[in-house]
């Protein structure tokens, strides 16, 4: 017994050097980003760790203008918004139908959108990109952005979504029915109230990729100068600002920014949703 107590305790120091580790790695940087925004040039240069001795907030509004930061960003928020309610809205009827409607071939369904979510992405660019191409999406702001992450962020969504509505109560749906409820409202009024944690889980991840895509996002609009997300506004902004790194670490900050407002406010519901879902499916 006493041997077994030492191997698990060995065991859970070595998890826990592992995630402190791993917390490091992930922390260190974001502190370094944050720190060097707020310096001037000779403060990076003299030592780029050291805390700054006057903290300088222009270097935001600096980087905001000058670095048409602000524009990258409005860009950012259409697509990310767009995608997420197209998602959303599209998964959830989808789910739905697959999860609780009789339809033929549903698990075969299932089974193609496991097969494509199991594809890399980049597989999918090139001939995407050609698509495209011919069909002269690439020359309308937003849409060629919006089609790709809607593509790929729906299997994912529907699959979560449809694990959840699953778990509810088939004799609930039932009752629904015997009043008289049609389905579309059954699942509006009776069951979408039951199901905030997966939506905002699903939320935070499908904003998260979104935002902060770049391969996709730096290919469709390659022969473009509208419609330019921040991801691939920042690889401009290194090149006209490769030496100012107050200004590019102000505009990695502006970035972070709303995954951390997102995250703090639907950190409950997320948390309970990657839970539950785990029981579940």
């Amino acid at each position: 017994m006493n041997f077994k107590k030492e191997k698990i305790n060995i065991l859970d120091m070595n998890v826990r050097l592992v995630l402190i580790f791993m917390s490091i790695a992930f922390v260190l940087p974001l502190y370094f980003s944050l720190i060097t925004s707020l310096k001037n040039m000779q403060e990076f240069y003299e030592n780029i760790w050291s805390i700054p001795t006057s903290i300088r907030i222009e270097n935001y509004f600096e980087a905001f203008s000058a670095g048409n930061v602000g524009e990258y960003l409005f860009n950012s928020i259409v697509i990310t918004l767009a995608t997420i309610l197209l998602v959303q809205v599209c998964a959830i009827m989808c789910a739905y139908a697959l999860a609780r409607l009789k339809i033929k071939g549903a698990e075969i369904i299932v089974l193609f959108l496991y097969a494509f979510q199991i594809l890399p992405q980049e597989s999918n660019i090139i001939p995407l990109f050609m698509i495209c191409s011919k069909l002269g999406i690439t020359e309308i702001t937003y849409l060629p952005q919006i089609i790709a992450y809607v593509g790929w962020a729906l299997p994912g969504t529907i699959i979560i979504m449809k694990n959840f509505f699953m778990s509810i109560p088939i004799e609930l749906l039932e009752a629904a029915r015997i009043d008289g409820s049609k389905e579309l409202n059954t699942m509006i009024k009776i069951v979408l109230p039951l199901m905030k944690s997966p939506i905002l889980t699903c939320v935070v991840m499908n904003f998260s990729f979104a935002w902060g895509e770049l391969m996709w996002a730096q290919l469709s609009t390659i022969a473009s100068s509208k419609g330019i997300q921040i991801t691939v506004g920042l690889l401009n902004f290194q090149g006209m600002y490769g030496t100012n790194w107050p200004l590019l670490c102000a505009a990695i900050v502006m970035v972070l920014i709303p995954l951390f407002v997102l995250f703090a406010f639907a950190q409950k519901y997320f948390v309970a949703g990657l839970t539950s879902g785990g029981v579940k499916g």
